[in-house]
């Protein structure tokens, strides 16, 4: 797999349009930004592989936008090149455009793990992952949103009872907005269960976590940017720490400039994230 040599702008504004939405791609000092014709509150960053300001200069960019009430995106080119179709479904919710359905026509069931691999590989940015528990909202037969926890956690530095259950991952089918469909999956999870408290993360990419204070979560802490190394081969995202081991013995040896020569050398960059919010619901 590869970048498409296109100009990956053009073609995002392109398939924006063929969906019905009309942009334009505005410069800002070192960054490219699109802007939605008819919304004036929110902003994609795009972020070429080859080519992009540093984490913290992005970040700073992120909170003017935020303190002037402008949501700003951080889009990079390989999510573009690999998610296209989730990124146009993420877009179109934001920009309310999808049809809505209340939480109270669906119906809550279990799933299995293939059945959420499924439905997240097609509706989340990220993909699946594995979760203990696992549930559905349908209607009509059909999965409308889908969200997956963690096993409890004993927190005993709080309390040598306390148990906390991690909200791993959230997605809606592309073109539905559930209203208050996350809350009712929660509140499944919670009466399910029996956690002291729920807890997740917001990407900073993507979201300043409103959704969560609006669901009752408390904001207890904010993580930094991240260095990440991508690999151009295959388009996978690495933390340095998670990088394959045979790569990971031999950038021990060698000083920083040495490790980013020695990565870029087996064809990965570098890229970055603008952080996590964490957020916590109580339950009791």
């Amino acid at each position: 797999m590869s970048i498409k040599k296109i100009g990956w702008e053009i073609e995002l504004k392109q398939a924006l349009l063929g969906i019905g939405i009309e942009s334009e791609l505005v410069a800002s000092d070192s960054f490219l930004l699109l802007k939605f014709q008819d919304n004036e509150q929110l902003y994609l960053n795009l972020l070429s592989i080859t080519a992009h300001p540093g984490s913290a200069e992005t970040l700073q960019l992120q909170k003017q936008y935020s303190a002037s009430g402008k949501q700003l995106i951080q889009l990079w080119e390989d999510i573009w090149s690999d998610k296209s179709a989730q990124i146009l479904s993420r877009i179109n919710a934001l920009l309310g455009k999808n049809k809505r359905i209340h939480g109270r026509k669906t119906s809550v069931i279990s799933i299995t793990q293939p059945e959420a691999d499924v439905f997240f590989q097609k509706n989340h940015l990220q993909g699946s992952a594995k979760a203990r528990h696992r549930y559905a909202l349908i209607l009509a037969g059909q999965f409308v949103a889908v969200a997956t926890f963690s096993a409890r956690r004993k927190m005993t530095r709080i309390h040598a009872d306390y148990t906390s259950v991690e909200l791993i991952r959230f997605a809606t089918a592309d073109g539905f907005t559930v209203q208050g469909g996350l809350s009712k999956l929660i509140k499944h999870l919670i009466k399910t269960i029996l956690p002291d408290d729920v807890m997740t993360y917001a990407d900073l990419d993507w979201s300043y976590g409103k959704g969560y204070t609006k669901l009752g979560f408390e904001m207890v802490a904010q993580m930094p940017p991240a260095e990440i190394w991508l690999d151009l081969a295959d388009h996978t995202r690495y933390f340095p720490h998670r990088l394959p081991e045979e790569i990971r013995k031999t950038i021990t040896l060698l000083s920083i400039p040495e490790q980013t020569a020695y990565l870029n050398s087996l064809r990965y960059v570098g890229v970055f994230n603008t952080g996590n919010l964490k957020y916590i619901l109580p339950c009791k």
